[in-house]
Parts: C-alpha cells; structure tokens; sequence
C-alpha cells in the first residue's frame, strides 16, 4: 500500500479517494462523506455487509454546533472530545445512505490523534473513518496489519506508528435516556457524571 503524507492524502481525499489513516483507537479507511462514490468504494474495500453505518469524524464540537443538531449529547461532546467517544446523532442533510444505513441516523467523534485531526481539518467536512478491516476481522493497529487486510481499491496510507487497536466507546440516546451501546475507553461512570451534570442544568 502507498506511503501519503498527509498534505497527499487530504489531496487524495479531494479527488474524491479512499485512504487509510491512523486514529487514537485503530487504523481508519475512509473518504469524504459526501462523496457516494467514495463511499461506496470503502464499504466494497471492507466487504461491510448492508445495514451497517459508517461513523464519521468531525474536525471540531464546532462543526456539531454548526449543524444545528438539538441533542443533550452535546454536553459529552464538549467534555469528551476531542478522543474516543462515538455519539449517534440524527443524520446531517446530504449524506450517502450507507453512512446511516437508512436509519437517520449518524456516529460522530473529533478524533484527538494528530493525523487524523490534520486530515479533516484539511479536508474541511465530514470524514468516513471505519476499521480499517475487512468487516468482522480484528481492527488494525499498525500499517502492516492495514497492508495484511486485503482493502481492495484503497490508494494509499498514511502512517501513524502502533495503536492500541480499542474501539471508541459509542453512546446515544434511547427514548430520551443515555444509552451506550458499545463500551469503550471512555467509562460508563464518566459518561453518566457529565449526563447527570448536564441534565440538572435543564
């Protein structure tokens, strides 16, 4: 797989490309959101079965701020990011229906690893970032290990040295409750203290 720097893979990403990159958690493979074409490509790349969503990273809790979303996550948001907090959000206008997998709805994170907050700023939207793994295989933690997943279609990867290879912890609402469904770095009792905190100011 191509070595890109990131100037390279942000331009890579303009021409409407797919790359991997590193994140605080794993290996991400991803594209610009809008981008049906592109996004099509990393959902082929991974062989992700249908009805599963693409999370996608946001360059700052500004660019939440700036959609206009009414969620009471925004609190963890702005307490959380930038790092490894995933929040399903209701679906921004205009995205490509196998981000949200027809469900309205949206996995959004400011990643706090330097690489990939270089690449989004750069870029200036929305970036799919999903495991850089065939789907149901182990999340990549190292550039071999990216090399070694057989991503069909991927023109190239940035390399980040050796992560941890974690998933972010993903949480949403449920009928108005903190919901979290998939645990992560970031721990239940964290999440809950900012919610309580958050909501006793309503």
């Amino acid at each position: 797989m191509r070595r890109l720097t990131v100037e390279e893979g942000v331009a890579r990403l303009k021409a409407g490309g797919v790359i991997v990159f590193p994140t605080e958690t794993s290996y991400g493979v991803g594209c610009r959101a809008y981008d049906a074409d592109a996004v099509e490509r990393v959902v082929r790349a991974k062989g992700r079965p249908d009805g599963k969503p693409l999370p996608i990273l946001l360059p700052s809790v500004e660019a939440l701020h700036q959609k206009r979303l009414e969620t009471p996550l925004l609190a963890l948001a702005e307490a959380f990011w930038p790092g490894p907090l995933t929040l399903v959000v209701p679906a921004f206008p205009g995205l490509p229906a196998p981000i949200t997998a027809d469900t309205n709805m949206v996995g959004v994170r400011v990643s706090a690893h330097p690489i990939a907050r270089a690449l989004v700023r750069g870029l200036g939207e929305p970036l799919v970032a999903t495991s850089a793994n065939r789907s149901g295989l182990p999340a990549a933690a190292t550039a071999e290990a990216c090399e070694a997943a057989g991503l069909d279609g991927v023109d190239g990867l940035v390399d980040g040295g050796a992560l941890t290879g974690d998933a972010s912890t993903v949480v949403g609402l449920d009928r108005g409750r903190l919901t979290i469904f998939r645990e992560g770095p970031i721990d239940r009792d964290a999440l809950e203290a900012i919610w309580r905190q958050s909501r006793a100011h309503d």
